[in-house]
């Protein structure tokens, strides 16, 4: 831990010893506090509208808290667990960390997180939301504080579905039907430009946190156990190579996803639908911020829906979680009185309302600011069937696992079935490694 002392400059010295004995101690005892720094990693920093947001609440926390300074290095989202390997390896982890499950699972296997029930206490731990705070046990321990929830579903231009007499599909047919029907040329030269739905189709965490709720509503689990406790895979199986399919086929059969999908990341899909070239995203619910940030007139031309079922419905409920990974106490309790003031429920709702982004805190979520959001009214219905991920050690090579997969269908460097059965193969690997621990 680094602790900065600060120094008299000249003219303060002096006057402090005109000044009586007792106020020139204490004006010393305020100057020659320590200040703890606490360095933190955040993949919303690099956003919009949350990055303002938090860093404004960085700035308030510093300027109400003294002794602590806080300060914050952007990493985008699919970049972090890379980085956090490299930063472990040399020996330069932050005090805490922003991130997803598989972001936790990197820390765990690496020994580098300090257990949330060592440093808050019962009571508020008690105050999130049971799904949520359920993503981030390991071995019976808690490691994570949820920053947000998440839920996962459909957002889709609510206008355009009504201009066009559309229902809002139940059916992965009825889904396509409506992608179709929204596919079309609207300036009439001849050529499409406007698309059913945006893909992100990029190689990495953020295409791949998107493409797992297709494979969970067909059905395919990517690990779970048995009744003997052996870890198992649906990653390969009949169920995996239906999703598999079903998606890629959004583009390479149907053509209802604008062009270049595979170089389509989370921004470029977002400028997609601001830019009126798309109208639905698989996605988070953050999208909504996102989307009217970039383009205000979309306000209230905005609705969400679940992830079409086909076997069942589930949503994940995780979202991103903070995560202290520093071994100091002093740097462990300003990291945990930064996330507490970050999470006041004030602060959770002011989020949801500018982000989309679904509150962790119980008394928050109930908020009727947040309830009442229409275009949260899809999310927050997918979060009656919640999907909690697998603990098995690895669980972080997933997102590649499944980016590796639809890209080379996309691309058709492989046919679904055979990449299909590489994505068996490799997490038929992790379910190996882990049962002979």
């Amino acid at each position: 831990m680094r602790k900065v002392r600060n120094k008299f400059t000249a003219s303060l010295l002096a006057g402090s010893v005109i000044l009586s004995g007792f106020g020139a101690m204490g004006a010393a005892a305020e100057e020659n506090a320590e200040v703890t720094e606490v360095k933190y990693l955040s993949t919303t920093i690099l956003e919009t509208p949350e990055g303002d947001f938090e860093q404004e609440m960085i700035d308030k926390f510093n300027e109400a808290h003294p002794n602590i300074h806080v300060t914050v290095e952007g990493v985008p989202a699919g970049d972090l667990n890379a980085k956090l390997v490299a930063l472990a390896t040399s020996d330069d982890l932050p005090a805490f960390v922003m991130g997803s499950e598989t972001t936790m699972t990197a820390l765990y296997d690496m020994d580098m997180l300090a257990s949330a029930e060592d440093v808050f206490d019962a009571d508020y731990l008690e105050g999130f939301v049971e799904d949520n705070i359920a993503s981030y046990y390991r071995d019976g321990k808690l490691y994570g504080i949820p920053y947000f929830g998440g839920a996962q579903g459909i957002v889709y231009r609510k206008d355009v579905m009504e201009e066009l007499g559309l229902e809002v599909p139940t059916t992965w047919d009825e889904f396509v039907e409506v992608l179709q029907a929204m596919t079309r040329d609207t300036d009439g030269d001849g050529t499409i430009d406007n698309w059913g739905i945006a893909i992100v189709g990029t190689r990495n965490g953020s295409g791949a946190t998107r493409f797992q709720p297709i494979i969970h509503n067909f059905g395919c689990d990517e690990f779970y156990q048995d009744e003997d406790g052996m870890w198992q895979t649906d990653i390969g199986s009949e169920k995996y190579t239906a999703a598999l399919k079903a998606f890629t086929d959004l583009n390479n059969e149907y053509g209802v996803v604008p062009p270049g999908v595979v170089e389509v990341g989370y921004p470029e899909a977002v400028a997609l639908l601001t830019s009126n070239q798309a109208n639905m995203l698989i996605t988070g619910s953050n999208a909504i911020g996102a989307i009217i940030a970039q383009a205000p007139e979309l306000k209230g031309k905005l609705a969400s829906m679940p992830n079409i079922p086909v076997e069942r419905s589930v949503s994940a409920a995780g979202g991103f979680a903070f995560f202290i990974t520093t071994k100091d106490e002093e740097e462990q309790a300003a990291a945990a009185e930064f996330i507490k003031y970050f999470l006041e429920d004030e602060n959770e709702i002011d989020f949801a309302e500018l982000t989309g982004r679904i509150p962790i805190r119980k008394e928050a979520r109930a908020n009727e600011r947040v309830s009442s959001m229409p275009e949260l009214e899809g999310f927050l219905s997918a979060l009656e069937n919640v999907w909690i991920p697998p603990t098995i050690p690895g669980y972080n090579e997933i997102e590649d696992i499944l980016s590796e997969s639809y890209q080379a269908v996309f691309t058709g460097t492989m046919s679904v079935e055979e990449a299909s059965a590489i994505a068996g193969e490799r997490a038929q690997g992790i379910c190996d490694a882990a049962n002979n621990e």
